[in-house]
């Protein structure tokens, strides 16, 4: 059995000035971001851990200093069509965009992969 495949790909957290940007940013904001990315980690530990070897996440942040060569060819187009960050790749079909989907919504997206 092949492993599910899946990207997120997320907005650069510290680009145009957020809390670590130019002008730097309030101590609330700095917070409010490393509880989000906190949060995103854990999300991908849980599926990790749940999953086990069904499936394989890679996370990537989309940077527009980056050459979208750098990305993977299936991804080219949703980052190139400015496709709402953060969105969700399984097996190189867009499943979610804009959004990061509660835990269990993301099971049910990769159990309808499994079967």
């Amino acid at each position: 059995m092949s492993k599910v495949k899946v990207e997120i790909f997320e907005n650069d957290p510290f680009a145009g000035g957020g809390c670590c940007g130019p002008g730097g940013g309030s101590m609330k904001s700095a917070l409010k971001l490393r509880q989000m990315l906190t949060e995103r980690e854990e999300l991908v530990s849980k599926l990790q851990a749940e999953f086990k070897e069904s499936i394989k996440i890679k996370r990537e942040v989309v940077n527009a200093r980056k050459s979208l060569e750098n990305y993977p060819p299936h991804a080219r187009a949703f980052i190139a069509e400015e496709t709402s960050l953060p969105f969700i790749l399984i097996d190189e079909q867009l499943v979610v965009k804009g959004r990061i989907p509660q835990i269990d919504e993301f099971k049910q997206l990769i159990n309808t992969r499994l079967k």
